[in-house]
Protein backbone atom coordinates (compact mmCIF):
# COMPACT_ATOMS: atom_id res chain seq x y z
CA UNK A 1 0.00 0.00 0.00
CA UNK A 2 2.86 2.37 0.90
CA UNK A 3 4.47 1.93 -2.51
CA UNK A 4 1.20 2.71 -4.28
CA UNK A 5 0.82 5.93 -2.28
CA UNK A 6 4.37 6.93 -3.16
CA UNK A 7 3.69 6.32 -6.85
CA UNK A 8 0.53 8.41 -6.68
CA UNK A 9 2.36 11.25 -4.94
CA UNK A 10 5.16 11.09 -7.50
CA UNK A 11 2.66 11.10 -10.39
CA UNK A 12 0.80 14.06 -8.89
CA UNK A 13 4.08 15.95 -8.48
CA UNK A 14 5.07 15.30 -12.09
CA UNK A 15 1.64 16.47 -13.30
CA UNK A 16 1.87 19.61 -11.15
CA UNK A 17 5.32 20.42 -12.54
CA UNK A 18 4.11 19.89 -16.12
CA UNK A 19 1.09 22.15 -15.52
CA UNK A 20 3.31 24.90 -14.12
CA UNK A 21 5.70 24.61 -17.07
CA UNK A 22 2.78 24.81 -19.51
CA UNK A 23 1.38 27.94 -17.84
CA UNK A 24 4.81 29.55 -17.85
CA UNK A 25 5.24 28.83 -21.57
CA UNK A 26 1.76 30.19 -22.32
CA UNK A 27 2.55 33.42 -20.46
CA UNK A 28 5.83 33.78 -22.34
CA UNK A 29 4.03 33.25 -25.67
CA UNK A 30 1.36 35.80 -24.77
CA UNK A 31 4.07 38.29 -23.84
CA UNK A 32 5.82 37.62 -27.16
CA UNK A 33 2.57 38.19 -29.09
CA UNK A 34 1.98 41.48 -27.27
CA UNK A 35 5.54 42.63 -27.99
CA UNK A 36 5.09 41.84 -31.67
CA UNK A 37 1.83 43.76 -31.72
CA UNK A 38 0.15 40.80 -33.37
CA UNK A 39 -3.63 40.53 -33.24
CA UNK A 40 -5.51 37.56 -31.81
CA UNK A 41 -5.62 34.74 -34.35
CA UNK A 42 -9.43 34.81 -34.62
CA UNK A 43 -9.20 38.51 -35.51
CA UNK A 44 -6.60 37.76 -38.18
CA UNK A 45 -8.88 35.16 -39.79
CA UNK A 46 -11.89 37.50 -39.61
CA UNK A 47 -9.88 40.21 -41.42
CA UNK A 48 -9.16 37.83 -44.29
CA UNK A 49 -12.84 36.88 -44.47
CA UNK A 50 -13.80 40.55 -44.69
CA UNK A 51 -11.48 41.09 -47.65
CA UNK A 52 -12.79 37.98 -49.42
CA UNK A 53 -16.42 39.03 -48.92
CA UNK A 54 -15.63 42.24 -50.82
CA UNK A 55 -14.91 40.24 -53.98
CA UNK A 56 -17.63 40.73 -56.56
CA UNK A 57 -20.09 37.91 -56.99
CA UNK A 58 -18.57 36.85 -60.29
CA UNK A 59 -15.99 34.26 -61.20
CA UNK A 60 -12.89 35.57 -62.96
CA UNK A 61 -10.54 33.17 -64.70
CA UNK A 62 -7.18 34.76 -65.47
CA UNK A 63 -4.66 32.89 -67.66
CA UNK A 64 -1.20 33.51 -66.25
CA UNK A 65 2.31 32.83 -67.48
CA UNK A 66 3.54 32.45 -63.92
CA UNK A 67 2.85 29.43 -61.73
CA UNK A 68 1.55 29.90 -58.17
CA UNK A 69 4.05 31.53 -55.81
CA UNK A 70 6.35 29.36 -53.69
CA UNK A 71 4.44 27.51 -50.98
CA UNK A 72 4.09 24.27 -49.05
CA UNK A 73 1.25 22.11 -47.66
CA UNK A 74 -1.23 22.89 -50.45
CA UNK A 75 -3.96 20.65 -51.79
CA UNK A 76 -3.35 19.59 -55.40
CA UNK A 77 -6.18 17.51 -56.80
CA UNK A 78 -7.10 16.05 -60.17
CA UNK A 79 -10.27 17.30 -61.87
CA UNK A 80 -12.67 14.33 -62.05
CA UNK A 81 -13.92 15.16 -65.56
CA UNK A 82 -11.19 17.18 -67.30
CA UNK A 83 -7.44 17.05 -67.88
CA UNK A 84 -6.87 19.63 -65.17
CA UNK A 85 -5.29 19.87 -61.73
CA UNK A 86 -6.67 22.11 -58.97
CA UNK A 87 -4.43 23.84 -56.42
CA UNK A 88 -5.71 25.60 -53.31
CA UNK A 89 -4.08 27.36 -50.36
CA UNK A 90 -0.78 26.56 -48.69
CA UNK A 91 1.82 28.52 -46.72
CA UNK A 92 5.19 30.21 -47.22
CA UNK A 93 7.80 30.99 -44.54
CA UNK A 94 10.58 33.40 -45.52
CA UNK A 95 12.66 32.83 -42.39
CA UNK A 96 10.84 35.47 -40.37
CA UNK A 97 7.19 35.64 -41.36
CA UNK A 98 4.58 33.06 -42.37
CA UNK A 99 2.11 33.85 -45.14
CA UNK A 100 -1.08 31.78 -45.61
CA UNK A 101 -2.93 31.54 -48.94
CA UNK A 102 -6.50 30.88 -50.04
CA UNK A 103 -6.05 31.43 -53.76
CA UNK A 104 -7.27 28.95 -56.35
CA UNK A 105 -5.31 27.88 -59.42
CA UNK A 106 -6.13 25.43 -62.19
CA UNK A 107 -3.48 23.78 -64.36
CA UNK A 108 -4.45 22.66 -67.88
CA UNK A 109 -2.46 19.47 -68.50
CA UNK A 110 -2.81 19.50 -72.30
CA UNK A 111 -2.07 23.19 -72.81
CA UNK A 112 0.48 23.20 -69.99
CA UNK A 113 -0.54 26.52 -68.51
CA UNK A 114 -2.00 27.92 -65.29
CA UNK A 115 -5.02 30.10 -64.72
CA UNK A 116 -5.90 31.90 -61.49
CA UNK A 117 -9.54 31.80 -60.45
CA UNK A 118 -11.03 34.62 -58.42
CA UNK A 119 -14.28 33.45 -56.87
CA UNK A 120 -16.52 35.02 -54.20
CA UNK A 121 -16.48 33.87 -50.58
CA UNK A 122 -13.63 31.36 -50.74
CA UNK A 123 -12.56 29.41 -47.63
CA UNK A 124 -10.23 31.30 -45.26
CA UNK A 125 -6.46 30.91 -45.84
CA UNK A 126 -5.04 27.58 -44.70
CA UNK A 127 -2.42 24.89 -45.12
CA UNK A 128 -2.23 21.15 -44.39
CA UNK A 129 -5.87 20.72 -45.36
CA UNK A 130 -7.14 17.88 -47.55
CA UNK A 131 -9.19 17.83 -50.75
CA UNK A 132 -10.67 15.11 -52.93
CA UNK A 133 -12.67 15.31 -56.16
CA UNK A 134 -15.75 13.39 -57.33
CA UNK A 135 -17.59 13.36 -60.70
CA UNK A 136 -21.00 13.78 -59.07
CA UNK A 137 -23.19 16.76 -60.03
CA UNK A 138 -20.88 17.83 -62.90
CA UNK A 139 -17.78 17.60 -60.73
CA UNK A 140 -17.08 18.62 -57.14
CA UNK A 141 -13.98 19.29 -55.04
CA UNK A 142 -14.49 18.56 -51.33
CA UNK A 143 -12.13 20.08 -48.76
CA UNK A 144 -11.90 19.66 -44.98
CA UNK A 145 -9.90 21.26 -42.19
CA UNK A 146 -6.33 22.51 -42.18
CA UNK A 147 -4.63 25.17 -40.10
CA UNK A 148 -4.04 28.89 -39.97
CA UNK A 149 -0.68 30.04 -38.63
CA UNK A 150 -0.13 33.62 -37.48
CA UNK A 151 2.70 35.58 -39.17
CA UNK A 152 4.98 35.09 -36.13
CA UNK A 153 4.17 31.36 -35.89
CA UNK A 154 3.18 31.89 -32.26
CA UNK A 155 -0.53 31.23 -32.78
CA UNK A 156 -2.33 28.35 -34.51
CA UNK A 157 -5.94 27.68 -35.42
CA UNK A 158 -7.26 24.32 -36.67
CA UNK A 159 -10.35 24.38 -38.88
CA UNK A 160 -13.15 21.83 -38.71
CA UNK A 161 -15.07 23.20 -41.69
CA UNK A 162 -16.15 21.40 -44.85
CA UNK A 163 -16.33 23.16 -48.22
CA UNK A 164 -17.32 22.05 -51.70
CA UNK A 165 -16.12 23.74 -54.88
CA UNK A 166 -18.72 23.24 -57.62
CA UNK A 167 -16.48 22.68 -60.63
CA UNK A 168 -19.15 23.53 -63.20
CA UNK A 169 -19.46 27.09 -61.81
CA UNK A 170 -16.18 27.39 -59.85
CA UNK A 171 -18.08 28.62 -56.80
CA UNK A 172 -17.39 27.61 -53.21
CA UNK A 173 -20.10 26.50 -50.81
CA UNK A 174 -19.60 25.98 -47.08
CA UNK A 175 -21.45 22.92 -45.86
CA UNK A 176 -23.60 23.18 -42.75
CA UNK A 177 -23.25 19.73 -41.24
CA UNK A 178 -24.31 18.03 -38.02
CA UNK A 179 -22.13 17.88 -34.91
CA UNK A 180 -21.01 14.29 -35.59
CA UNK A 181 -18.11 15.35 -37.80
CA UNK A 182 -14.37 15.44 -37.09
CA UNK A 183 -12.87 17.99 -34.72
CA UNK A 184 -10.60 20.72 -36.07
CA UNK A 185 -7.31 19.28 -37.32
CA UNK A 186 -4.42 19.38 -39.80
CA UNK A 187 -2.43 16.63 -41.46
CA UNK A 188 -5.39 14.28 -41.82
CA UNK A 189 -5.92 12.31 -45.02
CA UNK A 190 -9.00 11.75 -47.18
CA UNK A 191 -10.17 9.35 -49.87
CA UNK A 192 -13.42 8.81 -51.74
CA UNK A 193 -15.30 5.74 -52.90
CA UNK A 194 -18.91 4.65 -53.40
CA UNK A 195 -20.39 8.16 -53.03
CA UNK A 196 -18.66 8.71 -49.70
CA UNK A 197 -15.68 10.63 -48.36
CA UNK A 198 -13.42 8.97 -45.79
CA UNK A 199 -11.24 10.90 -43.36
CA UNK A 200 -8.58 9.50 -41.04
CA UNK A 201 -6.21 10.86 -38.38
CA UNK A 202 -4.51 14.22 -38.21
CA UNK A 203 -3.26 16.40 -35.36
CA UNK A 204 -3.69 19.57 -33.33
CA UNK A 205 -0.58 21.46 -32.25
CA UNK A 206 -0.77 24.62 -30.13
CA UNK A 207 2.96 24.83 -29.21
CA UNK A 208 2.30 24.12 -25.51
CA UNK A 209 0.15 21.07 -26.24
CA UNK A 210 -0.33 18.64 -29.12
CA UNK A 211 -2.68 15.79 -29.91
CA UNK A 212 -2.77 13.15 -32.65
CA UNK A 213 -5.90 11.34 -33.84
CA UNK A 214 -6.72 7.85 -35.06
CA UNK A 215 -10.44 8.35 -35.57
CA UNK A 216 -12.14 7.47 -38.85
CA UNK A 217 -15.14 9.23 -40.40
CA UNK A 218 -17.27 8.84 -43.49
CA UNK A 219 -19.32 11.58 -45.15
CA UNK A 220 -22.24 10.62 -47.37
CA UNK A 221 -22.35 12.66 -50.59
CA UNK A 222 -26.11 12.05 -50.93
CA UNK A 223 -27.38 12.85 -47.41
CA UNK A 224 -24.48 15.21 -46.49
CA UNK A 225 -24.12 13.56 -43.09
CA UNK A 226 -20.99 12.63 -41.12
CA UNK A 227 -20.68 9.23 -39.44
CA UNK A 228 -17.90 8.25 -37.06
CA UNK A 229 -16.86 4.69 -37.84
CA UNK A 230 -15.75 2.46 -34.99
CA UNK A 231 -14.16 -0.60 -36.58
CA UNK A 232 -13.22 -3.74 -34.72
CA UNK A 233 -9.75 -5.27 -34.80
CA UNK A 234 -6.39 -3.60 -34.25
CA UNK A 235 -6.66 0.14 -34.85
CA UNK A 236 -3.77 2.23 -36.18
CA UNK A 237 -2.16 4.32 -33.46
CA UNK A 238 -2.85 8.09 -33.56
CA UNK A 239 -0.94 9.76 -36.42
CA UNK A 240 -0.95 12.37 -39.16
CA UNK A 241 0.20 12.31 -42.80
CA UNK A 242 -0.94 8.69 -43.21
CA UNK A 243 -2.08 8.22 -46.85
CA UNK A 244 -5.36 6.40 -47.31
CA UNK A 245 -6.33 4.72 -50.57
CA UNK A 246 -9.17 2.47 -51.65
CA UNK A 247 -9.10 -0.75 -53.60
CA UNK A 248 -10.34 -0.64 -57.20
CA UNK A 249 -13.72 -2.13 -56.26
CA UNK A 250 -14.05 0.19 -53.25
CA UNK A 251 -14.42 -2.64 -50.76
CA UNK A 252 -11.19 -2.06 -48.83
CA UNK A 253 -9.59 1.06 -47.39
CA UNK A 254 -5.81 1.02 -46.83
CA UNK A 255 -3.96 3.24 -44.33
CA UNK A 256 -0.19 3.46 -44.74
CA UNK A 257 2.51 4.85 -42.47
CA UNK A 258 2.28 8.37 -41.07
CA UNK A 259 3.95 10.44 -38.38
CA UNK A 260 3.31 11.27 -34.72
CA UNK A 261 5.08 13.01 -31.87
CA UNK A 262 5.92 11.34 -28.57
CA UNK A 263 7.39 14.48 -27.02
CA UNK A 264 8.06 18.03 -28.24
CA UNK A 265 11.44 16.99 -29.65
CA UNK A 266 10.85 13.32 -30.47
CA UNK A 267 8.73 11.94 -33.29
CA UNK A 268 7.92 8.56 -34.81
CA UNK A 269 7.69 7.71 -38.52
CA UNK A 270 5.29 4.80 -38.90
CA UNK A 271 5.85 2.07 -41.48
CA UNK A 272 2.84 -0.17 -40.86
CA UNK A 273 -0.08 -0.86 -43.21
CA UNK A 274 -3.71 -1.41 -42.21
CA UNK A 275 -6.68 -2.59 -44.24
CA UNK A 276 -10.27 -1.76 -43.38
CA UNK A 277 -12.52 -4.40 -44.91
CA UNK A 278 -16.26 -4.01 -45.36
CA UNK A 279 -16.05 -0.84 -43.30
CA UNK A 280 -15.97 -2.65 -39.97
CA UNK A 281 -12.74 -4.60 -39.37
CA UNK A 282 -9.16 -3.35 -39.31
CA UNK A 283 -6.46 -5.86 -40.27
CA UNK A 284 -2.78 -5.02 -39.80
Amino acid sequence: MGKNKDRKKKGAAVQKTATKAKKKTEKELQKQIEQLGEENIEQLITKHAGKDNAIEAVVIEEPTQNPPSRRANVSFTEHPLKDELILFGGEFFDGRTTILFNDLYIYDIKKQHWKRVQTPQPPPPRSSHQAVSVPMRDGELWMFGGEYTSPSQSQFYHYNDLYVLHLSTLRWEKQVTDSNGPSGRSGHRMATTKRKLFLFGGFQDYITTFRYFNDLYSFCLDTFQWTQLKPMGQLPTPRSAAPIVTSQDGSTLFIIGGYSKETDDKGVVHTDVFALTQGIIFIK
